[in-house]
């Protein structure tokens, strides 16, 4: 057997992984037909390869896919991953709690569309799946704030880029509001753990090309502990989802973040 044919099989053997134990037929079987060089290609080097390097696991591998998929709005492949998610390993919970982070990346309607494609996965599935109200109505806004801000500097440190002119009033009020919502609300919730999160968040916005905020979010993954080598597989194992050029300008930001450090 051939290195390539060695890699094809590793790759099926993920994607038994991937179907609870027997290889289907995919998101889109048909695209196959037309291009099967492209199916053996992926077998080898994404499937074979990059989702088998041992930097991060086969769960953090699919959380970084997830976020890929609903930041970019992939509603087919989105369906597939979110079955292949519970297959993996993620919990009803965890899937669920992954989307309503990824909302803030996505914006509200690509979000509310990925929770419809989760609730017919579960309905498929017989999951009968009864959230967690986390979120409390009665909660003072400034504890809200204060929470999250709290959390920010735990993660983020107190440092933050230069403005180039103090911020309108405006600025100052929507920037309570997220502070109250983005931060407060929805990074302190439990269904995910601070590092999945900051996962979550580098996959969303190196796939949108959002590069001044994913180097604050870069630094606080070192903050937490992430080392440089898994910092660079997250950028990595995005490739063959959002594309090449968006996985190499994080590698590029993510090194130069690793050299002024």
């Amino acid at each position: 057997m051939s290195e390539l044919d060695d890699r094809y099989e590793r790759g099926q053997e993920t994607r038994r992984m991937f179907g609870g134990g027997q290889i289907t037929g995919g998101s889109s079987p048909g695209a196959w037909d037309i291009a099967p060089d492209l199916e053996r290609i992926l077998g080898e080097g994404l499937f074979g390869t990059i989702w088998r390097r041992p930097a991060l696991t086969p769960v953090q591998r699919e959380m970084i896919t997830l976020s890929c998929l609903i930041v970019m709005n992939r509603e087919v492949q989105l369906k597939r991953h979110l079955g292949n998610a519970l297959n993996i390993g993620l919990t009803p919970e965890q899937v669920v709690e992954l989307i309503i982070h990824d909302t803030w990346y996505s914006g509200a309607p690509a979000g509310i569309q990925a929770l419809t494609l989760c609730k017919a996965v579960f309905d498929e599935r017989g999951i009968d799946f009864t959230p967690a109200r986390i979120h409390d109505g009665n909660e003072d806004p400034d504890s809200l704030f204060q929470r999250g801000e709290e959390y920010r500097r735990n993660y983020m440190g107190t440092g933050g880029p230069a403005r180039p002119a103090p911020p309108t009033q405006a600025e100052v009020e929507l920037g309570r509001t997220t502070g109250e919502y983005y931060w407060g609300a929805t990074w302190t919730r439990p269904g995910l753990d601070l590092n999945s999160r900051c996962l979550c968040t580098m996959t969303c916005l190196a796939t949108l090309g959002r590069h001044g905020p994913l180097r604050g979010h870069i630094r606080g993954a070192l903050n937490i502990g992430y080392t440089q080598d898994q910092i660079i597989e997250v950028f990595g194992h995005m490739t063959l989802y959002a594309g090449i050029p968006f996985a190499r300008e994080a590698m590029d930001i993510a090194n130069e973040i690793f050299t002024s450090a």
